[in-house]
């Protein structure tokens, strides 16, 4: 019996150190911003936040981007190109077939704990949302570019996509202080 308790406590402790030695993963995907635009590459614009993040952290510098947001999305989250889905342009319908892996799974697995704050627009309804592709916690905006108040898109039958996990919401405020706040709180 006393070798099993030592054996547990060895093993949780192992299972403990590994969770503790995992370092923070920050995926930033900002829609219309070039090279050039931050500070750290030149940028006239002082983005010290940024700045900080980089001098702590990685930049990865040899990946594809589409000129529109979809596609970039997609690739990013499979590591596949955009095309290979069929998403060449933004999108409203559903993007990715369910059962395509995607980082947020690869990471889940790995035993990291995932969330999309921002803007998913990869399928702008709550059931082809974030958290069906591997993601435990999502809040933003399901669709494009949305007003920055009332969170609505263009009129349509996807005008409403503020979302909180798998479910549609109403919030006051503004939209870059609500993502913010959500991110500090996660």
């Amino acid at each position: 019996m006393q070798k099993q308790i030592i054996s547990f406590l060895a093993l949780a402790c192992s299972i403990f150190a590994n969770a503790r030695s995992q370092p923070n993963i920050v995926f930033i995907i900002a829609d219309d911003l070039g090279w050039a635009d931050v500070e750290f590459h030149g940028g006239n614009t002082p983005t010290p936040n940024l700045n900080q993040l980089l001098a702590e952290g990685v930049e990865l510098r040899q990946h594809y981007v589409a000129p529109v947001c979809s596609p970039t999305r997609a690739g990013f989250l499979t590591g596949r190109y955009w095309s290979r889905f069929g998403i060449t342009t933004p999108i409203n319908n559903q993007g990715l077939p369910f059962e395509t892996m995607t980082v947020a799974k690869a990471l889940s697995k790995a035993g990291y704990s995932t969330a999309l704050i921002g803007k998913w627009h990869l399928g702008s309804k709550p059931e082809w949302g974030p958290n069906h592709f591997g993601f435990e916690h999502s809040y933003g905006s399901l669709a494009g570019g949305i007003a920055p108040y009332n969170h609505h898109y263009k009129k349509g039958p996807y005008s409403v996509t503020w979302h909180r996990n798998h479910k549609l919401i109403e919030e006051e405020g503004h939209v870059t202080d609500l993502l913010t706040n959500e991110a500090v709180k996660w």
